[in-house]
């Protein structure tokens, strides 16, 4: 090889990113609900997409979801289309099942509300803390009480339709969550609690109250170690 051909390949090499990231699996094949499990009634698939419905004759008593049945996110990425109407909905992960019969789940959700500051925040299902950190906050919890907000991020002219088609990206690395809606930040959260998640299953929800609806599409994962998940999680809090 000559001089300027490994120059060249020299030059090539340096512009290749750092760590090779693992596909995004499809974890909806868009016909059936093969590989998801949820309480009988509330849960089909419509052109393409997953549907979760409540009406007032058939409401949800309590919040309950549709599990993935792949076993236990811990460090990863998850990007999907979702919409809805009526009542509020949410991404559940790392969590746990209190009730098989009613498929209710207890950990961290990536809320999805109508209302602008909580549309992408973090709420604790089930685990007593409630709203964690809302839209447009970057928080760090310290092992007991409420967590202490450090900055605000994400943009407040952002307009969040929640019967449109948005995109939401879950970014778990450790005790680092990120939060995004069609590509900007709503939420990031270091949580130090003594409560704190570190795996669990994976979850979409029907919210208990008013007749509501809501629909999933695209669900692409992809689990995260080491210095590809650092370098994912340093990408996020950077955008």
């Amino acid at each position: 090889m000559r001089i300027s051909q490994a120059l060249a390949f020299i030059i090539c090499l340096s512009f290749q990113p750092l760590v090779s990231a693992e596909e995004l699996q499809s974890l909806f094949n868009g016909k059936n609900l093969d590989g998801w499990a949820g309480q009988s009634g509330f849960w089909s698939v419509q052109d393409g997409s997953i549907v979760g419905e409540t009406t007032k004759d058939k409401p949800a008593k309590p919040n309950t979801f549709l599990i993935w049945q792949g076993g236990d996110v811990s460090d990863f990425e998850l990007t999907c289309k979702v919409r809805f109407r009526g009542n509020n909905s949410g991404v559940q992960y790392r969590s746990e099942v209190t009730d098989p019969e009613k498929f209710a789940l207890k950990g961290y959700q990536a809320d999805l509300h109508p209302k602008a500051e909580y549309f992408g925040m973090m709420y604790g299902e089930k685990t007593g803390r409630g709203i964690i950190a809302t839209r447009f906050q970057r928080a760090v919890a310290g092992p007991k009480g409420k967590a202490k907000v450090i900055a605000s991020i994400g943009d407040p002219d952002q307009k969040l339709v929640d019967w449109d088609w948005n995109t939401l990206r879950i970014v778990a690395v450790g005790n680092q969550l990120v939060h995004q809606v069609n590509g900007v930040n709503t939420m990031e959260l270091t949580d130090n609690h003594t409560e704190a998640f570190s795996k669990g299953v994976l979850g979409l929800q029907l919210h208990a109250g008013a007749p509501m609806r809501v629909e999933f599409k695209d669900i692409q994962y992809r689990s995260l170690a080491g210095k590809e998940g650092k370098a994912v999680l340093k990408a996020a809090i950077e955008k």
